[in-house]
């Protein structure tokens, strides 16, 4: 959506029945509460899902006992400038070298990758959950606390490839309070720089949430 000053790119997934979910996790279920066309006197859907649906943030909790949770982390660390790196489509591992080939400009505190991943979401990936989808592996999760990095994004439900052993890369990020956002759609977003405003659900639960996720570029 552009107003000739600005363009905002909704980076996040639609849910529904039909998204995809973290295999174990439950489906999403959406049932009516109330329908007009039935008498009631408004439209009221009844909602179930994981706290890790379709585009959602990690606290730090989520893998980390003693780590902050979601309430304990203030709304502006998830808005500010972000990086888009495009990851080239025939890498399925994001290690250090991608990150240092992707000349990741100094200060940068936000960085989003995309990768191929973005395209599962047109291809059916909506509906199956695709084991083989790109993720970094601990030694670029490393490299992002070395290199002062605060957010990381990706582009599928989960920073870390699939099965990924004793989940290093979600405790080495975690664990440094580095926040994550998993399940962008960046398939639209051209590599470069951004304006995001991610804001999650308010959950007490407390180790991530669900969250509606914009990128804004000046004209």
């Amino acid at each position: 959506m552009s107003d000739g000053t600005r363009t905002v790119f909704d980076i996040s997934v639609p849910v529904s029945p039909d998204l995809c979910v973290w295999p174990g996790d439950p489906r999403i279920d959406v049932r009516p509460a109330s329908r007009v066309s039935e008498g009631d006197s408004a439209n009221v859907s009844r909602i179930a899902l994981s706290s890790h649906t379709g585009t959602h943030v990690d606290a730090p909790w989520h893998f980390v006992d003693d780590g902050k949770r979601l309430e304990e982390i203030p709304p502006e660390r998830w808005i500010g400038p972000c990086l888009v790196v495009g990851i080239d489509e025939s890498v399925a591992r994001i290690t250090p070298v991608e990150l240092e080939a992707a000349h990741i400009p100094p200060g940068t505190t936000k960085v989003l990758f995309k990768t191929a991943n973005s395209h599962l979401w047109h291809t059916g990936g909506a509906l199956d959950f695709a084991h083989g989808f790109v993720g970094l592996v601990p030694e670029a999760a490393q490299w992002v606390v070395d290199h002062g990095v605060e957010l990381v994004g990706i582009d599928y439900l989960s920073i870390e490839p699939f099965q990924e052993p004793g989940h290093k890369t979600h405790l080495i990020l975690l664990r440094n309070e580095i926040l994550i956002l998993e399940g962008l759609n960046l398939k639209d977003v051209e590599p470069g720089a951004y304006e995001l405003v991610c804001l999650p659900l308010r959950l007490t639960v407390g180790d991530g949430a669900p969250a509606r996720a914009v990128l804004i570029k000046d004209a």
